[in-house]
């Protein structure tokens, strides 16, 4: 896998008068009304990575990610609509999803999350003084710009809430699979264990989204399964990649893929990849390939791609894209897989990533787009977009599961 080209989507234009932090990067490949593709990216930006001043920016290309513009988004300020509760302070908007359909419908997703400061009543340090967040999902089109956007709250009780984990996903036939998660809330004994991930479905091009299906899950509740993404292989089971988290020792393990042939309604049991790292982000290419880019939290850091033949059965040679150490792109293969002792813990590090969501999108000349934020070179923040050319060498397998797991 080479790196054959990189653009900035957008910085800072003014980084000694104000700040800016990003996170949570998505994109997708779309048409216009003339059948010409586009690109939309979407990020948070805000003046820190959990500040209450969050908005969700939009930006596009027109040329396969060459040159970029800033496009209109629903969720530049938090919409006025609806909340099941009341809560002391005003929302930002964090975790941005996108995905498009092929007659150019596009669901825009994000989280409205409401963030007390420290030292305020509910403040708890571990959830970076968030005490409650829903879902705010907006359709639209390129021609016909964003419709207004409706609330999917997915809690099923006060004690937890239900935010947009992974991009909606068009299964044809104006039909969607979004996956999203519930959390409890941090005043809940083992709040952790509370994890639950789950998916929205919609039937009517995104309008409503009524069915909520689980997704693969552990049954004894210590394993976490974050962060799902999606993607259709070929022979058209859903393939679902997934972070996996020990949420009593709070210690990542190696991710995990599983499969659904029912567009999401049921799932296998899940497989172990041997990947390290996560969330993992998949495109399933033209030609058949499975290709999931991720950030990687151990020692050495920064950001990976790693390819499947055979639908994440097996996985050819570990790239690395970003080194976050020098903050250098690099394109090179490495055999660096197996995590150390001495990691940080998850939720004691999280707050402060400076790099992370690399999400794919496969191009109209068989390259992979992917875009992500981080502190590049010149160690100023910014969300990028890299395009890759796909080797015959990275399907070579040096890694199978390991069996099922639940």
């Amino acid at each position: 896998m080479r790196i054959v080209e990189h653009q900035v989507i957008h910085r800072n234009p003014w980084p000694n008068h104000r700040a800016e932090s990003y996170s949570g990067t998505t994109i997708c490949r779309t048409r216009d009304a003339a059948g010409d593709p586009w690109l939309l990216a979407a990020f948070r930006v805000g003046s820190a990575r959990m500040s209450p001043d969050g908005s969700i920016a939009v930006h596009r290309s027109r040329d396969e990610g060459r040159t970029w513009e800033p496009a209109a988004s629903p969720f530049l300020h938090p919409p006025d609509l609806p909340t099941k509760m009341t809560h002391p302070v005003g929302a930002s908007m964090a975790g941005p999803q996108i995905g498009a359909s092929t007659d150019g419908t596009i669901v825009l997703a994000a989280a409205r999350m409401w963030i007390v400061p420290p030292g305020s009543p509910g403040w708890d340090a571990d959830a970076a003084g968030l005490i409650d967040a829903d879902t705010l999902i907006a359709r639209g089109t390129l021609d016909g710009g964003w419709e207004a956007p409706i609330v999917v709250d997915g809690r099923r009780t006060l004690d937890e809430w239900a935010i947009p984990c992974g991009p909606p996903h068009p299964l044809g036939a104006g039909r969607w699979l979004f996956p999203v998660e519930r959390h409890a809330r941090t005043h809940v004994p083992e709040w952790l264990r509370g994890y639950h991930a789950f998916a929205l479905r919609s039937g009517d091009d995104g309008r409503t989204w009524p069915e909520q299906p689980a997704m693969p899950n552990d049954e004894d509740r210590v394993v976490a399964h974050y962060d799902q993404r999606v993607a259709r292989l070929p022979d058209g089971r859903i393939a679902s990649v997934i972070w996996a988290h020990d949420v009593v020792r709070d210690q990542t393990l190696t991710a995990r893929i599983a499969w659904s042939d029912d567009d999401g309604g049921t799932w296998s049991a899940t497989h172990d990849t041997g990947i390290v790292g996560g969330p993992l982000n998949p495109i399933a290419m033209p030609d058949g390939r499975l290709v999931v880019t991720y950030p990687r939290r151990t020692a050495p850091r920064g950001i990976r791609a790693r390819v499947s033949p055979d639908g994440g059965r097996s996985w050819g040679p570990e790239t690395i894209l970003f080194d976050e150490a020098s903050g250098r792109l690099v394109g090179r293969s490495t055999d660096t897989q197996a995590p150390r002792e001495d990691d940080p813990a998850l939720w004691g590090s999280m707050w402060g990533w400076t790099f992370g969501q690399p999400v794919p999108v496969a191009l109209g000349d068989g390259t992979v787009g992917v875009c992500f934020f981080g502190q590049v070179e010149d160690r100023m923040p910014a969300v990028h977009f890299l395009r890759l050319a796909l080797d015959d060498a990275d399907v070579t397998p040096v890694s199978r599961p390991r069996g099922g797991t639940s």
